[in-house]
């Protein structure tokens, strides 16, 4: 099957070239399309393919004058890609060598995406290859933990959706994004959020793979986006809010309760990785929200979660 990296860099040539010199050598990448957002030496298409070991028709880059974020980013390459199939990156992680055999295992299968199991930096320091433990947890209790290729029925679905909203772990059908209008938010942090919830609320066939596909590194106290303790964290709130509206559409849906849990337990990650400053702003704008959570999902969540719900919704 034809797939496509759609890969956001700024200011990250090493790693770019990195990423790209992986994909060259598992042979199983069609096309690589690269937004440069922004970067202040910019970036060029034809060293960089020379230096990965790819003819350069094999990529494409695209170029930002002044960054744009990586939502946008991520959207102009998906209006970008021409194959039937993309997989997300960041230039900083890596595709792994089971992208291939996953590959294999999708070809002739009708899916709108297929979520894979990814190895985070943060187990190899406790030398463990694979997810962190609580990924890992809800894998298993969506019944998909083992096995190269699952359906995901709803249920499944519902507990899957918990897992982390990053935007590099699923092999995506690049009709069903367009079809549905599904791309990044254009904010500068938790833009992923939205990607991630839109695909598993409006995915008719979702598959699940045990194999690790992708690596991710993560950089505590680095310099990256996610790293940032900023106020821009708060504009979370308005995908929040889309999104909401769009599960209160369906009557009695199976991701209300998982949603207002995840989204309360951002705003609990969010709060301790936020300047003290802005605490006060973030709890105000976490109870407006959570005043448009349904008596059934706060009486739920109430019964799992107290402390949760307690801290931002009273």
């Amino acid at each position: 099957m034809n797939l496509t990296l759609a890969i956001p860099a700024r200011d990250d040539a090493a790693g770019l070239e990195r990423l790209l010199t992986r994909a060259a050598g598992l042979g199983c990448v069609s096309h690589l399309v690269v937004v440069d957002d922004g970067s202040a030496e910019p970036l060029q298409a034809g060293p960089l393919a020379a230096a990965a070991g790819l003819a350069p028709g094999r990529v494409t880059l695209l170029r930002n004058a002044a960054p744009r974020g990586p939502g946008a980013a991520r959207n102009q390459a998906l209006a970008a890609v021409e194959t039937e199939h993309l997989l997300f990156l960041d230039a900083d992680d890596l595709p792994a060598r089971e992208l291939a055999p996953l590959l294999a295992d999708l070809e002739g299968q009708a899916f709108d995406f297929c979520l894979f199991q990814h190895h985070d930096s943060r187990a190899a320091t406790e030398r463990r290859w694979g997810q962190m433990p609580w990924d890992q947890a809800l894998w298993r209790a969506a019944g998909v933990e083992t096995g190269a290729l699952s359906p995901v029925s709803t249920p499944a679905a519902a507990q899957l959706v918990q897992t982390a909203n990053y935007p590099w772990n699923k092999i995506y059908r690049t009709g069903f994004l367009r079809d549905h209008g599904i791309g990044c938010s254009e904010i500068a942090q938790h833009e992923d959020v939205e990607l991630h919830w839109r695909s598993f609320l409006r995915a008719r066939s979702i598959l699940a793979s045990d194999r690790v596909c992708a690596v991710h590194f993560v950089a505590p106290g680095g310099g990256r986006l996610t790293n940032h303790t900023g106020p821009a964290r708060l504009e979370v709130f308005a995908p929040l809010a889309r999104l909401a509206a769009e599960i209160a559409q369906v009557g009695d849906s199976p991701f209300a309760l998982p949603f207002y849990r995840f989204a309360l337990g951002l705003c609990a990650w969010i709060e301790g990785n936020l300047r003290p400053e802005f605490h006060d702003a973030l709890r105000a704008r976490a109870a407006d929200f959570a005043a448009g959570m349904p008596a059934p999902v706060r009486h739920a969540l109430g019964a799992s979660d107290p402390g949760l719900l307690e801290r931002f919704a009273p």
